[in-house]
């Protein structure tokens, strides 16, 4: 078994982020498809993985990450070459971070979501 699962379907840009940050950091992972149209995330055994009902979550040992944000900063602090060199960086990064899951993939998901399903 890799070292992390990746909880995901192709459709989700946020598990997009979280899968390419794996393939970057050179991380032994592999996906588990979560079949999301057909009502996968509201299923009992998922959301024991995450109350949330959505993708991605993060399997590391028995740590279980959801939200891509979380999940991109834990793989920074593990593969340093992508970690922020200071607190000032940090908080750029994080800062872009949030402005990305609120102002641009908040609305750009959903609306690619409407127009294609």
């Amino acid at each position: 078994m890799a070292e992390y699962r990746l909880h995901c379907f192709a459709q989700s840009g946020s598990a997009y982020k979280a899968a390419l940050m794996l393939e970057l950091c050179g991380a032994d992972w592999e996906p588990v498809w979560v079949d999301f149209f057909n009502g996968a995330t509201q299923a009992p055994e998922h959301l024991g993985l995450n109350e949330m009902g959505e993708v991605p979550i993060l399997e590391h040992g028995e740590l279980r990450l959801s939200q891509s944000g979380v999940i991109l900063d834990h793989l920074a602090r593990r593969y340093r070459d992508f970690a922020p060199r200071s607190e000032e960086e940090r908080r750029e990064v994080l800062r872009w971070t949030l402005w990305d899951n609120h102002r641009l993939s908040g609305n750009i998901e959903p609306l690619r979501h409407l127009m294609k399903f």
